[in-house]
């Protein structure tokens, strides 16, 4: 492990732990409240939620400084480029947004959850979970806005991810991947950083040794325990028989039965669950309905799948503005349900669905 890796690793850490003891204050103020007197419990622990989460995000952004002075050092550069003021990037969300309102989502979630039928203490942990989310989301964002202001201030323009365990798997699929100057985006509650990265003169960047090198990489670092709980256990297993990881986590992005909901800011209803569900594709034998595990990922013009089946000489139909490949393409689940225990089947069946070359 590189000099580069061992600081950049343990800034994310530093920078975890704190999101973790943020949610940890919020959470036990959070329990001082009335589930039968949501607006006025509010008004009385507000001041105190919000206090924690902003002197949150000063701490975090505090780590800027002796995290970027680290980066120079390690590549022989001297410390410059001015000074930060934390304090400036505490009290609102990346958004824009105070972070007060944004936290309102806690009274919110829990009254819209109260409205679905559901209990009201369990409810009332519907709303912890919303608030933990936003003040999470708080800190860890301006938390990597303090770090590429300075990293700006300081010439720096590539970024590479620092993907670590408890990672979910749309940001293990850009393991090694370099952005450009604006770092990269990500979804509530993530909790990569971006280390800087210096760049040769044909404008290539420079990644150090120790840092996860491709989707591949990541996946082999994590125990298995991990790898089901990051990729799902079908997905995991899959990908430890060969298929492509990027394959298979996008082809959850197209999965019926289930969305993405709780990625890119969007909410999920109150009450619901984003589950994988099977679809029915005709009847069995003895009349009750085949029902499959199944994706719409990749069986557009544009897929690789489509293209792949169009060479077999599969029909399309027109869907919309594309055509799309009436070839039904089968969940990784479906697949390991259909393979059993034969991992060369599986293969077989991996390959034949587009998930592995």
């Amino acid at each position: 492990m590189s000099n580069q890796s061992q600081i950049a690793f343990q800034h994310r850490s530093d920078r975890v732990a704190l999101g973790q003891d943020l949610v940890r204050q919020v959470r036990q103020l959070w329990s001082f409240g009335n589930v039968s007197d949501l607006d006025g419990s509010w008004d009385a622990l507000a001041p105190r939620i919000v206090q924690a989460v902003t002197s949150g995000q000063t701490a975090a952004a505090a780590q800027a400084t002796p995290f970027m002075d680290a980066v120079d050092r390690s590549y022989g550069r001297k410390p410059s480029g001015g000074s930060l003021v934390p304090e400036a990037f505490s009290g609102v969300m990346l958004d824009g947004r105070e972070v007060g309102p944004a936290l309102f989502s806690a009274v919110t979630t829990t009254k819209e959850a109260i409205g679905a039928g559901i209990a009201p203490p369990n409810a009332f942990l519907a709303g912890a979970n919303a608030l933990a989310v936003v003040a999470q989301a708080a800190l860890q964002d301006m938390g990597r806005q303090a770090d590429i202001t300075l990293g700006r201030a300081r010439a720096y323009t590539r970024y590479v991810r620092v993907v670590g365990a408890g990672a979910c798997s749309r940001c293990g699929i850009l393991a090694g991947a370099a952005s450009s100057e604006k770092a990269f985006l990500r979804h509530t509650g993530c909790q990569c950083q971006a280390m800087p990265v210096l760049v040769s003169r044909g404008g290539v960047p420079n990644i150090p040794r120790g840092f996860h090198d491709s989707p591949e990489a990541f996946f082999d670092s994590l125990s298995k325990v991990e790898q089901d709980h990051a990729f799902t256990k079908a997905g995991a297993e899959a990908i430890r028989a060969g298929a492509n990881p990027v394959s298979v986590v996008n082809a959850r992005r197209g999965a019926y039965g289930i969305g993405y909901s709780g990625h890119y800011h969007a909410p999920v209803p109150v009450g619901t669950r984003s589950v994988l569900k099977p679809i029915q594709i005709g009847v069995k034998a003895d009349g009750t309905p085949l029902r499959v595990y199944a994706t719409g990922e990749g069986t557009s013009a544009r897929g690789a799948f489509y293209k792949s089946e169009r060479a077999r000489g599969g029909e399309a139909v027109k869907e919309g503005r594309y055509r799309r490949s009436t070839t039904i393409r089968l969940m990784p689940e479906q697949l390991i349900q259909m393979a059993g225990s034969d991992v060369n089947r599986l293969r077989e069946l991996l390959t034949r669905y587009g998930y592995m070359d």
